[in-house]
């Protein structure tokens, strides 16, 4: 297949502080968008590209708009172990088009039990004997009931590191902290829940408690069917992200539009693939 650039977009997160949202505006918003996801609700489970139930993702691939047949690239190819655990995820480099080599890969390692415990990340580098330099390694910490504890980054080739605990409440994940290398509290996440046990809205917070953007997760039939995102001094409407299932619930679409004027980023698809067996 041959695609047509080598190019993958990214999200930058916002730092920008922002004022407080009062909980009457977020019923509000919230009892408004469930309104009018009744429509949408009924596109976003299809029974075109079916795969079976709990299917293996085998790549992911970019395209510029919804509408478009061809791929910009393939963002991320995978791999599984004897468990079908994934025990790789490959990014292609490319060549005028043609699949040249990989641009990235990430390792997956488990613990015993069968838990993640490490994520290796190396990037291609021609300086390097091997062709590849080690950028990023992620390391995860459990309770003795399973729950994820602590996220460590350790970024080898800079000798620096971050971490992310994570505090729950009521065996719901309810705050996420993140220190730099200093061990400072830089910024958190604050997760509300609503009557189903799912996740409605997360908050982001700078480290002196000002939220600087929050998202809010709108479902159907327990699927996380849209998210809106906000941010600025005026919590400004500047993203959303549109997902569509299969018969099975297996992610098959993600469009991320942005809205804002003034994002650095643009708007874009991604499609998902599935192994068939």
């Amino acid at each position: 297949m041959k695609l047509m650039s080598n190019s993958i977009y990214t999200i930058h997160g916002m730092k920008t502080k922002l004022s407080f949202i009062g909980l009457t505006s977020l019923f509000f918003i919230l009892f408004s968008s469930c309104q009018k996801e009744d429509d949408l609700s009924v596109d976003k489970i299809r029974q075109e590209n079916q795969y079976p139930l709990n299917a293996k993702l085998e790549r992911v691939l970019l395209f510029s708009d919804i509408d478009s047949e061809q791929p910009i690239s393939i963002v991320a190819e995978y791999e599984y172990d004897d468990d079908d655990r994934i025990s790789k995820v490959s990014s292609p480099m490319y060549q005028d088009g043609e699949i040249a080599g990989a641009l990235r890969y990430d390792l997956y390692e488990y613990n015993s039990i069968g838990q993640l415990a490490t994520i290796t990340n190396y990037h291609a580098n021609s300086n390097s004997p091997t062709g590849f330099i080690n950028l990023k390694n992620y390391s995860y910490t459990y309770s003795a009931e399973g729950k994820k504890e602590r996220e460590y980054i350790e970024y080898p080739q800079i000798n620096s590191f971050e971490y992310s605990p994570f505090k729950y409440d009521n065996d719901r994940l309810a705050r996420i902290e993140k220190y730099g290398n200093t061990n400072e509290l830089e910024s958190y996440i604050v997760n509300e829940y609503g009557g189903s046990g799912q996740i409605i809205k997360e908050t982001s917070y700078a480290n002196d408690n000002h939220p600087y953007s929050y998202t809010e997760h709108i479902y159907s039939e327990g699927l996380n069917i849209k998210s809106n995102v906000y941010a600025g001094q005026t919590m400004e409407h500047i993203r959303e992200r549109l997902k569509t299932y299969d018969e099975n619930h297996n992610l098959i679409i993600l469009e991320i539009n942005e809205l804002s004027l003034f994002s650095c980023t643009m708007s874009y698809v991604l499609r998902y693939e599935y192994y068939d067996e």
